[in-house]
């Protein structure tokens, strides 16, 4: 049995994100499966075309009903996508309920070491959450996307994880705003998850700062590589974040919407494999499904923040 249940939520305009994603899992993780909820037929119909063993594929028409039917109708594509979030590994828990441990990932994570070690941190958790650990830069953004981020939320199946992510699922069915709400204290799928260290039992806030390291806190380390791992102040890099990353071709990319990032480490030892394995995964679509256009941003919608070009 695996000891992993992971699940996703993947559009076509996040397919490469996901195929560089799962390269990662497949390096770095032991046993596991990977659940991925295809927000858009495209995206079924490549990932089924693949053998990849670990996955698990599921479409939309699977998990909707009258009450997602509904908030499908009233907000836009994007927020539904993270509506899903919750919902889909709500779905997962229920139907595989004897698998250990289980965790949503956002499709843009990429895995520089074995997950195994954010649960080894607490193995009796229930529930399982990052702190967005903020640089100076970005403290104010504590008032608008809150003090966890929820493009990873781990959870041990048990009474108190159940009732949490149901309950996570049921809000955000009910109201997911895309554009932030500092007074309602809403933004998406993520503030809800805020006041679970004060009503459930055992929620555990991952300590290692190698566990979601990301442009809104990655200046407040040091990026070093020791053998074949990389060291964020001298502990391991489990995955990063590449929030903010836009694909503009297969060898074109802006790293960061929000500033150029200074340090030369970040860019050589952390972007500049993941823009490679994007670029693997773009060619290769490129080749055996010429017919799928989509996963890149115009250039001139694009701040120019960081611009960065890959050697072809």
């Amino acid at each position: 049995m695996d000891a992993f249940h992971f699940t996703t939520v993947v559009s076509k305009d996040h397919l490469y994100k996901f195929l560089a994603m799962n390269s990662s899992l497949q390096e770095n993780a032991g046993g596991y499966k990977l659940y991925v909820l295809c927000a858009d037929d495209e995206v079924y119909d490549v990932l089924k075309a693949i053998p990849f063993k670990n996955l698990v594929l599921a479409q939309l028409q699977e998990i909707e009903d009258e009450a997602l039917l509904e908030a499908k109708n009233n907000r836009l594509f994007h927020a539904y996508c993270w509506t899903l979030k919750p919902v889909f590994l709500n779905y997962i828990m229920q139907v595989f309920p004897e698998a250990h441990y289980f965790a949503h990932l956002d499709a843009d994570l990429f895995f520089f070491g074995d997950p195994t070690a954010l649960f080894a941190e607490n193995p009796t958790a229930s529930l399982y959450l990052t702190h967005h650990r903020n640089a100076k830069d970005f403290e104010p953004f504590y008032e608008i996307t809150g003090i966890y981020n929820t493009g990873f939320v781990g959870c041990k199946r048990d009474l108190t994880s159940m009732a949490a992510i149901d309950e996570w699922a049921k809000k955000c069915i009910a109201h997911c705003p895309i554009k932030e709400e500092p007074q309602r204290k809403l933004f998406g799928d993520q503030r809800y998850v805020e006041d679970w260290p004060d009503k459930y039992k055992k929620v555990h806030i991952l300590e290692s700062i190698g566990a979601n390291a990301a442009l809104w806190n990655i200046t407040n380390y040091k990026v070093s590589r020791k053998g074949g791992q990389i060291l964020l102040d001298n502990v391991p890099l489990i995955f990063y974040h590449f929030s903010g990353l836009s694909i503009i071709s297969r060898y074109e990319f802006n790293l960061c919407w929000y500033y150029h990032i200074q340090d030369e480490k970040v860019v050589s030892l952390i972007y500049h494999p993941y823009l490679e394995r994007l670029s693997a995964a773009i060619g290769g679509m490129q080749k055996y499904f010429p017919e799928f256009k989509w996963g890149f941003s115009d250039r001139k919608a694009v701040p120019n923040t960081h611009f960065y070009v890959l050697d072809a």
